[in-house]
């Protein structure tokens, strides 16, 4: 089944399924919403979304990920204006908290794609619009942006984490792609590809 947001001043920008609700999708938009179809509804439209409100999002988000396990898991979203919110997909009407991904203290971080490591809930990586990469944790005395990683010459486009499990620990490696026509491997353990 087709999905639409239905917003056709709002293009979804991003995608993912609902771990863990095998039935649930979840999309951001360009607006700042995030939206949520569920296939078992005949209707194309979105079955849940966010209001437009500045507790959440008010840039294109272009990162959505669940993250978790079974019986205890978030809906991560990143929008470009740095802003980073963990909702319940239960209830999007507000998230349940929210974080300002600054570089420095001082410098939004307009993220353009997000990953997390296998099993990890906590630790992530953010590909940025200045073709910066970043770490970033959402919780503890060291919450926000921590390294940052610098190799491209535009935009990031993609980020993903190795997600092999087994008896070789590969969960520091990620790999990017950037409108500078390069795709680059890095690992968290030093800062070039």
């Amino acid at each position: 089944m087709p999905f639409s947001s239905s917003l056709p001043q709002s293009s979804v920008m991003s995608v993912c399924f609902a771990r863990f609700h095998p039935n649930l999708v979840v999309g951001g938009t360009y607006s700042g919403q995030i939206v949520l179809w569920d296939n078992r509804s005949h209707r194309r439209t979105p079955v849940q979304r966010t209001p437009l409100s500045a507790a959440a999002h008010t840039h294109p988000v272009y990162c959505v990920n669940v993250v978790g396990t079974q019986n205890a898991h978030n809906l991560i979203t990143v929008s470009t204006d740095g802003k980073m919110c963990s909702w319940s997909l239960d209830m999007l009407s507000t998230p349940q908290e929210s974080m300002e991904l600054v570089y420095n203290k001082s410098k939004p971080v307009a993220v353009t794609g997000m990953a997390f490591p296998t099993g990890d809930v906590n630790n992530f990586v953010v590909g940025s619009e200045e073709g910066t990469v970043y770490t970033a944790c959402r919780h503890g005395s060291k919450a926000g942006i921590g390294e940052v990683f610098e190799g491209h010459q535009g935009p990031v486009t993609g980020i993903n984490c190795h997600m092999a499990v087994g008896p070789i620990d590969f969960s520091h490696l990620f790999v990017t792609s950037s409108f500078d026509w390069t795709v680059k491997l890095w690992t968290t353990k030093v800062r070039k590809p």
